[in-house]
């Protein structure tokens, strides 16, 4: 059988790669060991970011009436 070394560690493949001996559980502990830590790039819902606090400022924005001074609204003609 064929294995394609970029998919042997493959989430979606490795249970049944090491139930077929292709690789073992140590060899799939060691592949994990060796990738790089992102904790940094998870999302936090609880933890503000920069583009949420510019949307939420657009929001409250937008809320306001306008206040513009000079502007007349035209009066509709009914029909």
């Amino acid at each position: 059988m064929h294995i394609d070394e970029n998919k042997k560690y493959d989430k979606r493949n490795v249970e049944r790669n090491i139930k077929s001996g292709i690789i073992s559980q140590k060899d799939y502990e060691i592949y994990l060991s060796k990738l790089p830590d992102n904790t940094d790039k998870v999302y936090n819902p609880e933890e503000p970011s920069d583009e949420t606090e510019e949307h939420e400022s657009l929001l409250e924005n937008e809320n306001q009436p306008n206040k513009s001074k000079g502007t007349k609204k035209k009066a509709l003609k009914g029909k």
